[in-house]
């Protein structure tokens, strides 16, 4: 063991000179330290003083302290929990570099040696990110009037807890078969609904921190909970055996993605990105493609054949539509300080989902120029692939707005909303490469800016369905028809910025 912890020990004296880390000289520390504290005082701060305000409104306390509101967190833990199952075969806990995936988990030591450091980075940073949360909800109760107390302290220890038992789900997810991971993930996903029952409550880590939550409104202490999340930090014993099992060809195909994922987001290809997330199909390989009848016809056919063979993509974007559908219906009944984040999230949320049933539509718009092989001119198939978008926008969403059970007016309003996400995504899928003039230096006293021009050209649908459509939603239900009319309006907007684009790409 100590010869092992010896050539540990000389492996990461060469990577960290490799990296350059022992070059660096009290300045550079101290230039860091300078940008982590200027980083924290103007940008965290503020924007963590914002939310807890935000947070601290009245109706939005009420809501967090509404009777149901602990099953919610029942719930949105087993689906976190799902997650991270699913997640880990995307991209996992332990994704170290290509060079440091050769240079040690190639190597005969123990995997639960080499990959040690960079399983505890990602818990902790994860750790983190749940604790802030949970810190953030603690103060803004804490600003509304409430006083700290012991069941303050027992959720953010819970949230805590609950991280790291989400790290272990996530390296269980890498590690494990891919078909017991979906498995798991699709029980979890299934017992959803339940997890918000009593009886449930009581034996599930996403449970405990129910209950502690709903300690918070009673005001008295539950310490079972918190003991028992305590206990669950045991999972952590798996973690050397998890480490162990993971296939170093499985580790070097995650790091090499991920390498060139960050290389696409560098140079402004957010398209490449996601494509490279995407793994190749593996179901529908004998299903039929027929290109008989007409051409808006035939290519819907094609479309919904191509989509199929990604059934799990499918799912979570219907799902997610559905989502979406319900989340509009349900702002005007929303507290006044929830409607603006239903509204954005509803939105947000359609323009995502909708985006697993765009692959003909960007298909058709890469592949666009003065000469098409199908005879066809690029307006002409662009249009014929945007109709299975619209249709699963349509449907889905309609769902979620029957399921909510709003007024007669939110279903006229989704189908609108509907039509003008799909818009916006033809918009987005014919604007073709970025021009390599929005990556020119642009010098200011804050240092170079240009980083911003490649963000906003990247975003630039996504800005204009949270200002346009996630704006007008919030004031359909106060204004009606003229909301409406101004959505219409945005909509021919956007499909004339479409045309153009579409036919700049055809010249």
């Amino acid at each position: 063991m100590s010869g092992q912890r010896r050539v540990l020990a000389q492996a990461r004296t060469v990577l960290a000179a490799r990296s350059g880390a022992s070059a660096r000289t009290a300045g550079d520390t101290g230039y860091l330290i300078y940008l982590v504290f200027l980083t924290v005082v103007l940008v965290a701060v503020p924007a963590a003083v914002s939310i807890v305000r935000g947070v601290a409104q009245p109706q939005v306390l009420a809501a967090l302290d509404s009777p149901g509101s602990y099953r919610v967190v029942a719930v949105v833990a087993a689906l976190l929990a799902a997650t991270a199952l699913l997640l880990g075969r995307t991209r996992g806990a332990v994704v170290p570099s290509p060079f440091l995936t050769e240079f040690l988990v190639g190597s005969d030591l123990p995997r639960n040696s080499t990959l040690r450091r960079a399983f505890m980075a990602t818990a902790t940073v994860l750790a983190g990110s749940v604790v802030t949360v949970a810190g953030l909800v603690i103060g803004a109760r804490i600003v509304g009037g409430e006083a700290a107390s012991v069941s303050m302290v027992l959720v953010v220890f819970g949230f805590l807890a609950f991280a790291i038992v989400l790290a272990v789900l996530w390296l269980m997810g890498q590690g494990l078969p891919r078909r017991i991971t979906v498995t798991l993930a699709v029980a979890v996903i299934a017992a959803g609904p339940l997890a918000g029952s009593d009886g449930v409550l009581w034996v599930t880590p996403g449970g405990w921190l129910a209950v502690l939550w709903q300690s918070l409104g009673a005001g008295t202490p539950v310490w079972w909970p918190a003991i028992a999340l305590a206990l669950s930090l045991l999972s952590l014993l798996a973690v050397p055996a998890l480490l162990n099992n993971l296939r170093g060809s499985e580790i070097m195909a995650q790091s090499r993605r991920w390498q060139s994922i960050g290389t696409l987001v560098q140079t402004g290809d957010i398209a490449g990105a996601s494509g490279a997330l995407r793994d190749p199909p593996t179901r529908g390989r004998r299903i039929r493609i027929p290109l008989a009848g007409p051409l808006p016809w035939a290519i819907l056919r094609r479309d919904l054949a191509a989509v199929c063979r990604f059934p799990l993509r499918i799912a979570v974007g219907s799902l997610a539509l559905v989502s979406a559908g319900w989340l509009t219906a349900t702002t005007s009944t929303a507290p006044d300080g929830l409607t603006w984040l239903t509204a954005l999230a509803g939105a947000s949320i359609g323009y995502l989902a909708v985006g697993v049933y765009c692959d003909g539509l960007r298909n058709a718009a890469e592949n666009a120029g003065p000469g098409s092989m199908y005879g066809r001119s690029a307006l002409t198939m662009i249009g014929c692939h945007s109709l299975l978008p619209c249709v699963a926008a349509l449907a889905f969403g309609g769902l979620g707005v029957l399921v909510a059970g709003a007024s007669g007016t939110a279903f006229p309003w989704w189908l609108l909303l509907a039509v003008f996400i799909v818009l916006v995504r033809v918009l987005d899928s014919a604007k073709g490469p970025m021009p390599i003039t929005l990556l020119l230096p642009v010098p200011t006293p804050l240092g170079d800016v240009s980083i911003l021009n490649a963000i906003v050209w990247q975003a630039d649908a996504l800005l204009i369905i949270v200002a346009v459509a996630g704006g007008l939603t919030v004031n359909f239900h106060a204004h009606g028809l003229g909301a409406a009319v101004w959505l219409a309006l945005a909509a021919v907007g956007v499909a004339a910025g479409a045309l153009r684009r579409i036919r700049a790409l055809g010249a």
